[in-house]
């Protein structure tokens, strides 16, 4: 089961020059992918620095808000967090439906931090704005998720129906391999 699935294409075979001109692309998309991945590295260190410089401020107070501290502490997390997505995601050479669930991934993880900073920050807030953002934020997270869902349906769909093609040139039956 550890076949390496590619995605289909259609292309021509490229001459001499062009085939040097996408070397050449494609040294250049390594070096810059590599220097995107550099500042998402140092990004996710100043985030993780941040949430020292963050906390501490709070909890070494005379009087300690721990309440403030857990919510600028988790708010800077999920920022690392999802800079490292970023980060994995940036790097990964993966097919195009890989690096879109991965994608949906950074969007849910942004869209849940976005929510708890919506719900810690209506302390002093009007409620009804308070509630109306919320909303609006689990209908976004929501989509989200229903698009992560979608694509891995369509990804379980496409595996069950090359399972289905490889028994049927097998001759074996077609009822098989309905183990998903």
């Amino acid at each position: 089961m550890s076949q390496e699935h590619h995605e289909p294409t259609v292309q021509a075979q490229p001459s001499a020059p062009e085939g040097r001109l996408i070397r050449l692309y494609e040294r250049a998309e390594s070096v810059l992918t590599s220097v995107v991945a550099l500042f998402l590295i140092v990004f996710v260190v100043v985030a993780l620095l941040g949430v020292i410089g963050e906390v501490k401020g709070p909890l070494l107070a005379p009087t300690p808000d721990f309440t403030t501290a857990a919510l600028k502490g988790i708010d800077a997390a999920f920022l690392a967090i999802i800079l490292l997505e970023l980060l994995h995601t940036t790097l990964s050479r993966g097919p195009i439906s890989q690096q879109l669930q991965e994608f949906l991934v950074i969007g849910i993880t942004a869209a849940v931090r976005h929510g708890l900073e919506l719900a810690a920050s209506g302390r002093g807030s009007n409620p009804r704005d308070v509630v109306i953002n919320l909303t609006i934020n689990a209908v976004g997270a929501f989509v989200l998720i229903a698009g992560l869902w979608l694509v891995r349906q369509q990804l379980r769909a496409d595996r069950r129906e090359r399972r289905a093609d490889e028994i049927a040139r097998a001759g074996g039956a077609p009822g098989q391999s309905e183990d998903d």
